[in-house]
Order: structure tokens, then C-alpha cells, then sequence
């Protein structure tokens, strides 16, 4: 699991979808870098650690080669929106579509989230590790 706050993130990469991503990639795979001109040295000293989470930000990242960058940050931009204590108390993982702060229509294309009229399920949130195995 990883803890993360989506704010931090987003405003450190001052809005850039790839640097988001980036960022999220440093944070899954707790990578430091190389050195001073490696790309994730500036965002290396920030603590980014909150309340957003993703439970298996691992396997996202394993099959981020059949994505497109938005639709990568759109699902953690989304999965940002669930709560922690939710989680916590009955280990719900999926976004009421009340949560949502646009329009269902603008996120139906994206093939990270199966969404309908009553909540936004993350695909790689559902992973069954006992078949994987």
C-alpha cells in the first residue's frame, strides 16, 4: 500500500501530467536519484506522504505500458478522492460517483476505471493476488 497526498504531488509538478507520473513513479518504486541531472532529483528532497492511497500502485505501474499518460494520472488523481478511514473500517476501495468532481462522461474512456451511475472502480485496485500466484 501506498500512502501518498495527490495535492502535494500536483502542485510540485505544477499541473504537468508527466511529471505527476513521474513523481507517482519515484513514490511506487522508491527510487532516488542518480544524480543532480537525473529527472526526479528535484521532486527527491519533498515529502509526499498523506492520506490518498493506492493499494497495489505496483501492478498500475507494471502495466502502465498499455496506457496513456492521462489516463494513468486520471486514476490517480481519482483514487486521491477515496477516503483512508473507509478503507480502513470496511477495506472499500472503489469512489462513490458522488465523489467525483467531473462529469462521469469525461472519465467513461478511460480504460483504468469502470465507471457507472453509482461508483468508479479502480481495475488494478481488484487485483485477486491469489490468481496472480
Amino acid at each position: 500500500m501506498l500512502l501518498f497526498d495527490w495535492k502535494k504531488v500536483f502542485d510540485t509538478a505544477a499541473g504537468s501530467i508527466y511529471s505527476c507520473n513521474l513523481i507517482m513513479e519515484m513514490l511506487i518504486k522508491g527510487k532516488i536519484p542518480k544524480n543532480k541531472y537525473d529527472p526526479i532529483y528535484k521532486f527527491s528532497s519533498k515529502n509526499f506522504s498523506g492520506n490518498s492511497f493506492l493499494v497495489h500502485p505496483e501492478f498500475l505501474l507494471y502495466n502502465s505500458y498499455k496506457y496513456e499518460q492521462k489516463e494513468i494520472c486520471m486514476y490517480y488523481a481519482l483514487a486521491s478522492l477515496r477516503s483512508l478511514g473507509d478503507y480502513y473500517a470496511s477495506e472499500k476501495i472503489r469512489l462513490d460517483s458522488l465523489h467525483c468532481p467531473v462529469p462521469l462522461e469525461d472519465i467513461k474512456d478511460n480504460r483504468l476505471l469502470i465507471v457507472d451511475e453509482e461508483e468508479i472502480i479502480f481495475i488494478y485496485e481488484e487485483v485477486n493476488l491469489e490468481t496472480i500466484h
